[in-house]
This record gives structure tokens, sequence and C-alpha cells, in this order.
């Protein structure tokens, strides 16, 4: 069952995304004409590939990304433009488009290289060049290694040097570029290749890095619109406001436990989660919010007490970084005391004593759920029966009298405030099947991951303003979130987690960080800045080596947490 339950969701959806991300950077490479040389899911080192064509498709061992390899990408190649005619080249059966690799078995990256090496080698007549050339085989275009020697000349002719005029002497003598160099020797004129990433203008290589995050964050719309089309239930409301904390936000503005919420910033809401939405799509900002409200008439001797609602307009601010509600329980206090003191239900109470979802509940208790009774079982907790029945938890809460429970003397209860100080349950247990048509489903589709985004910001600046932590999750944490979403809410919540995982995968590779291409961005930019005049890719692919070795470490302290939560019984899906 883990197998079924976490792994493999795990790895389809994290195969999945990966797949579709280099997708992105290898069809706007191909499009832009640049060689691919390897599309590879995870990290080196290789466990297995396959060449089709001039690409190698890989898989490797290390399950934490993926990577298009791009020629020139980070380090140069060294492209045969021109072959001098009747030069050691020519003679020799070299071609232009052909690449240099290494000379008399050592390897050469660029101009100055190979400049270096034939001077160096150029005395013993005879050089081997190793080159690779692209040809047409039953899958395509793929590259080939050649091995080719030279009979070179070690320095200028008699014959040029008696052509130079005295005039033309002092720039004979000068120092030869390494063009000309290439040229005495080899018979080669050298330039960049025509199909490499650093061929390419600056705009055209930014598009490229960009094009696997953009996919990532566009990739959402269908996600969420195909969660849209699948029928499936859904709260029917209304959203009832269930405690108010004194002092908070909602309290200022004259909020009461038993306040069914009609709308929040001009949005109808039928259940709590459509409350809780709009209310952290919309944190510091003043929203109007309607509320109903039951009241009851004064009876005078004439007129007995009437029974009705009233609609009230309220206005509040939700707040960015809320305190948090602390308490240290005393000698006899229940879980239905503390409660009363902080003004939250049992089910926030025990989340802030540490025990949440996780209290177990005695074998062989009767539990009177809506509509039916039920025996509790070894092992069942709160959170379980409530997940097996459908439940809020709370409602298990109340079913097994957990408020009249004392605490233990000196516990330290902690309780997030929340954005507004109220808790909101729906008012009844009907449930409709929901599904929406193609066209309605995009929409949601659009509105969902435009949603997503503001959340993100929005969770971004609470924590920036001292709110709740940001949950970071590794491979681990990420197996062990799909595997409790496919356990507890079913696939298609599943669909809606990879949207978010899609979401997050492209923000992150567009950050400014050096092995991400975000960072890759970077230089292209710096390039533009200094006008054209770009970063040695030698020097760029060091840079991107050391942040990568520090996301792999990062990746393994993050793994060692999840371990430890893991093992810890926690979830991951707080």
């Amino acid at each position: 069952m883990l197998l079924l339950d976490t792994v493999l969701p795990f790895v389809g959806v994290l195969v999945g995304l990966i797949l579709i991300h280099e997708a992105g950077h290898y069809v706007t490479a191909k499009l832009a004409g640049v060689r691919v040389e390897e599309f590879g899911v995870g990290f080196p080192p290789r466990a297995k590939g396959k060449r089709i064509g001039e690409t190698i498709y890989s898989i490797n061992w290390l399950p934490l990304g993926g990577f298009v390899k791009l020629t020139g990408e980070e380090s140069s190649r060294v492209f045969i433009a021109d072959i001098n005619r009747h030069g050691a080249a020519d003679a020799a059966g070299l071609r232009a488009r052909d690449v240099i690799t290494a000379v008399a078995g050592e390897p050469v990256h660029n101009e100055t290289e190979l400049a270096a090496v034939l001077a160096a080698e150029a005395h013993s007549g005879v050089i081997t060049l190793t080159i690779e050339r692209e040809v047409t085989t039953g899958n395509g275009i793929a590259l080939e290694a050649f091995e080719y020697d030279l009979e070179v000349v070690p320095g200028r002719s008699e014959a040029e040097a008696a052509d130079a005029d005295a005039d033309d002497r002092a720039d004979a003598d000068a120092p030869e570029s390494a063009q000309a160099t290439i040229g005495r020797i080899a018979g080669v004129q050298v330039g960049a290749d025509p199909r490499s990433f650093g061929s390419r203008a600056p705009l055209t290589r930014i598009g490229i890095l960009a094009a696997g995050a953009l996919v990532n964050l566009a990739l959402p719309i269908l996600l969420f619109a195909i969660a849209a089309i699948i029928p499936q239930d859904r709260a029917a409301g209304p959203a009832v406001v269930t405690s108010v904390v004194r002092g908070g936000p909602a309290d200022m503005a004259g909020f009461e436990a038993g306040d069914r919420v009609l709308s929040v910033d001009g949005v109808e809401t039928e259940n709590r989660g459509d409350v809780g939405l709009q209310i952290r799509l919309n944190l510091n900002e003043n929203i109007e919010v309607v509320l109903e409200r039951d009241t009851v008439a004064e009876s005078t001797t004439q007129q007995p007490a009437v029974a009705s609602t009233e609609t009230i307009v309220t206005h509040l601010k939700p707040r960015l970084a809320p305190p948090t509600l602390l308490h240290t329980v005393q000698e006899g206090e229940t879980v239905h005391d503390v409660g009363e003191i902080l003004g939250v239900n049992a089910s926030q109470v025990l989340d802030g004593a540490g025990f949440g979802g996780g209290v177990e509940l005695d074998e062989g208790l009767v539990l009177a759920l809506p509509g039916e009774t039920y025996v509790v079982q070894e092992g069942d907790t709160a959170f379980s029966v409530a997940r097996d029945f459908g439940l809020r938890q709370q409602t298990v809460l109340d079913a097994a009298s957990i408020d009249l429970i004392n605490l233990e003397p000196g516990l330290r209860v902690a309780v997030p405030q929340g954005p507004t100080g109220i808790t909101i349950a729906n008012g009844s247990f009907t449930v409709v099947k929901d599904g929406e048509g193609v066209f309605g489903a995009f929409s949601t589709g659009f509105e969902r991951t435009r949603d997503t985004f503001i959340l993100s910001y929005n969770a971004i600046r609470s924590w920036l303003a001292g709110g709740e932590e940001l949950q970071v999750n590794g491979p681990i944490g990420l197996a062990q979130g799909t595997g409790e979403v496919v356990r507890d809410a079913g696939w298609i919540r599943l669909i809606e987690l990879a949207a978010l995982i899609s979401i997050s995968l492209g923000i992150m590779n567009l950050l400014p960080i050096p092995g991400l291409d975000g960072g890759r961005i970077v230089f292209v930019l710096i390039e533009i800045l200094r006008r054209g005049k770009r970063i040695s890719p030698e020097k760029e692919g060091l840079v991107h080596l050391t942040g990568f070795a520090l996301l792999i470490t990062a990746a393994i302290v993050i793994g060692y947490f999840d371990v430890v939560r893991v093992i810890d019984g926690e979830s991951v899906l707080r």
C-alpha cells in the first residue's frame, strides 16, 4: 500500500512535471535552432541513456529535477567555419562545420586553447585532431567522433618571410593572434558554432532559459480545469462563524458566533472554504463582509417574541501577521475552559496543545454522529473518524465530549489567531455534486491559477511581516504529502496538488539562484549590460556548479527534517 498510495503518485507527479518543464526548454531550443545534446530526468550520475539523433535521452540517479544540455551553454566549442584550400586540414579531409574537441589527446574548448596546443605540438610535424561531425543516421542527425592526422608546418615558410616588405617586417615579427596561428598551422578558420546556445541573441537565450518555468506556471490552468470538469462533492454551506477571538479584527467589526457569512469582498461564499480563500486573497486590505444574523424581537404584552433574520454589512482588515493566543493550563481546566478563555473551539485548543487530530479516542466509545452512530475502533483518532465520515473534526470531538477532558496543569497552549480572529464551519452537511463544462472549467482554471499566485505572494508577505512560517519540503516531504492527499482526499485533489507543485517549480526556477534557470538568466542580463561582452561559459559554469552543490546540500538538509517528521508521525498537510 505504501508503494501504491505514496511512491507511485509522487513519482508520477514529479516525473510528469519535470518532463513538461524540460520539454519547454527542449522545444524552445529546437525552434531557435540550438542543438540539444542531452535531455535528462534526474541529475547525474547517469543510470541509463539512449542517443536518438543528435540528442541523448537519459534517466539519472539523483531524483531532484532534470536538465536539458545545450551546445555551448556551459562550455565553448571550437567550430570550423572554413577550410583553407590546400592547407593541412584540407589535405587531411576535415570539413567546414566540424567541431574540434581535442588536439593530441588534450581537450580544447576555445580558439585560445587550440592555438596554444597547436603551437606546442607543431614541432612534431604530425598532429592528431579529434573532431565531432554531424552525420545522418536512421534516427536522424547524430554527432560522431573522428580522428585526423594533420601534417603541419612548424613556422612561417621562407617564401612568406621573403615576401614581407620592409614596412611590414615590424608587424610580421609581432605576436600572432590565435586565429592567425590556427590558420597557419592547421589551415582552418574557426568561429562560433551556428547551432550553439551562445550564438543566439540575448533575448532568444532568455526565452529558452525561461521557457521551462513559464510552462510550469501555465500548466496549472489546464490541471485546475480538468479538476473542475470532474464532478465532485462540494459543501453547500452556509458558512457559519463558530467562534470570535476577543479584540481581533472580526470582533472589532461586530462579528458574533452564529453569524452566517454571505459574501466577502463582493464574492458570494457558500462554505467555509470560500470564506477562507477570500480572506487570504485580501490580506492587509479593507474588505466588505455581508453577514446574516438570527434575531429575536423583544416580547411585549401585546406582541410575543418573533424570530427573524437581519443582514449586516461590515468591514474588516485581515492581518498579515496575527499574534498567537497563549495560555498556560491551570489546575482543573478542561479543553472547554481553555477554549472559552481564548475564544476558540476544542479542535484549535488541541492543535495548540500539540495533539491536533492525532488525539486517540477510547476504544468502544459510542459516537452520535450526524445521521448515524459509530463505535470507536482501536487506533481511531478524531482526524481519522472525521476523514472517513466526511465530517469536520470539531463535530467528532463534540460527539466524543473531548471538551470535557481535563488538560495537564502547566501545559502551554499556543493557538494562531488567523488573519481575522474567527473560526468558520459549514452550517449543514449538505453536499452537492459539482462539475463544470469545458469553457467554464478553463475560466475556473485561470481564476484558480491567478488566486494561487496571490496566495503565494501573500504567504511570503505574511512571513516577512512575522506571521506564519513558510513550509519547505524536499522530495521526501512531497512524497508524504502526495500520499496523504491520495489517501485522504482522492485523485482529484492529486491533480490540484500537481498544479500547486507546478507553480512552485515555476517560481523557484525563476529565482536568481546559481544553478537554476533564473541564475542563468542573470548572466545573460549581465551580458546585455556589458554591451554584448559575455562572461566566459567556463566561469559561468563554475558558478552554476557551486550553486547546484548548495542546492543539493539544502535538499539533503530539508530531507533530513522530512524524515524526522515522518518518524514522529506528523502530517505534511498542516
